[in-house]
């Protein structure tokens, strides 16, 4: 039988309800990801090709390097990615006007009806999500978040533990 100290200070070692807290946030972003997933799979996308999409929504004529930074992911993996995706006529590549070695990343008509498609389900599952706030506790949540966001952004920068 598991000692019940040990376990306790392995569950959160600050003693401060921070581990319970993080396995909260944690468990939650796993629900929304596969819910998200279960719903984007029927249009054929995966995670990241949602993530790509969204973005390339958002900010028409990024950069594979600003699109590889703002899906945390690696250059080579969207590099492949975005391959694919002109291939299936999604996205269209053009030389950067300000940079000759980069190329800006558009939508094709074809990309911008598949990400309206990906932005509804992604809206019905952030709203079914948001059903357990109120306005006020969102406002508090993304202020927390983005707090939290900082200071790990911080400590990974400045390489400390």
């Amino acid at each position: 039988m598991p000692d019940n100290d040990a376990s306790n200070s392995v569950r959160d070692a600050t003693g401060s309800g921070a581990t319970e807290a993080w396995l909260a946030v944690a468990q939650a972003y796993n629900e929304c990801t596969a819910t998200l997933l279960q719903h984007l799979r029927p249009l054929g996308l995966s995670l990241l090709e949602h993530e790509v999409l969204m973005n390339l929504l958002r900010s028409d004529g990024l950069t594979q390097r600003e699109l590889s930074q703002r899906c945390f992911s690696a250059k080579s993996g969207i590099s492949m990615l975005i391959s694919r995706l002109e291939g299936s006529g999604i996205i269209v590549r053009s030389q950067s006007l300000q940079d000759q070695r980069a190329w800006r990343l558009s939508l094709t008509p074809k990309g911008q009806s598949l990400a309206q498609d990906a932005l509804r389900i992604q809206t019905k599952v952030v709203a079914e999500m948001a059903k357990a706030f109120s306005r006020d506790e969102l406002a508090v949540v993304k202020s927390r978040m983005n707090a939290a966001a900082a200071l790990l952004k911080d400590m990974r920068e400045q390489k400390r533990l």
